[in-house]
Order: C-alpha cells, then structure tokens, then sequence
C-alpha cells in the first residue's frame, strides 16, 4: 500500500509539472486621439497622477509619475530612457506607469526646482488631458 501512494505521489507531481504556463495578456487601446479626463488639482505636491483615457467608447484607467530632473527637454513629448539629479531640478518629466510602462516623456521646464517638485504631477495629469503630442509620447514609448 505504501509503494501505490508514493508512485501516486510523484506522478500527481508529474502531470502539475508538465501543465504549461500560462500569461496573461491586457489589450488596451491608447494613442494620440484618445482623449483623457483627470483632476489635476488633486495631484498638487504629489509625484504620482492618474487619468481616464477613452478610445472608441472604451475606458481605460492610467496611472504614472511625475518627476523634477535636472535633465531638460526639447520639446514636449520628447523621450528619454534615463534622466539625470542635481540642485537644479526644474525640468518635469511624466511616466505612465499602469497599464503599461512608458519611457519618461518630458513635460516642461519651470523657473525653479521648489514649484517644479510641487507641480509637476499636477502638470502630468493636466497636459494628458490637453495636448496630443504627450499623450502619443506616452502611449507610443511602451516596454515591459
């Protein structure tokens, strides 16, 4: 009797083993028409910031952050994969986080350091909303 429920045992364990993984998959449309809703107020001296997307009818909640770097910007929508610290932290740069990753998509330059830390979440979920040049870097900078 102990020898048939060891050999149960072990092939119980052989076919859990041999079940293949299985992933998981989210579709989301997201790109430059999509239009988004925020309460950027909300977000004032906050790092994160959220918002609603809408495309073709169908919701999609996101979220990111908001950061100051000393790093500058071009231009709005231009994308850097790492960005720099110092003093002299006046350059904010937006990041969605959820539900999907983007590259940092730089926002705007501010005259100081102090209003850039305080505002720069508030400007991330308030400029998704209003200009489509954000919101395609953001959409179309995706990674895992």
């Amino acid at each position: 009797m102990k020898k048939h429920l060891i050999l149960a045992g072990v092939f119980s364990v052989a076919i859990v083993q041999s079940q293949p993984a299985m992933a998981v998959t989210k579709c989301v449309a997201l790109n430059s028409s999509t239009t988004c809703t925020s309460s950027p107020s909300s977000y004032t001296g906050y790092t994160d910031w959220a918002a609603t997307c809408t495309t073709n009818g169908v919701s999609t909640p996101i979220s990111g952050i908001g950061i100051c770097s000393s790093t500058s910007g071009s231009s709005v929508g231009q994308t850097a994969t790492k960005l720099s610290t110092s003093d002299d932290n006046k350059h904010c740069w937006c990041k969605m986080t959820s539900p999907a990753v983007s590259r940092w998509v730089y926002n705007y330059s501010d005259a100081s350091a102090d209003f850039c830390a305080q505002s720069c979440a508030k400007f991330c979920a308030n400029y998704i909303q209003r200009y489509a040049n954000l919101r395609s870097a953001l959409f179309g900078s995706l990674s895992d």
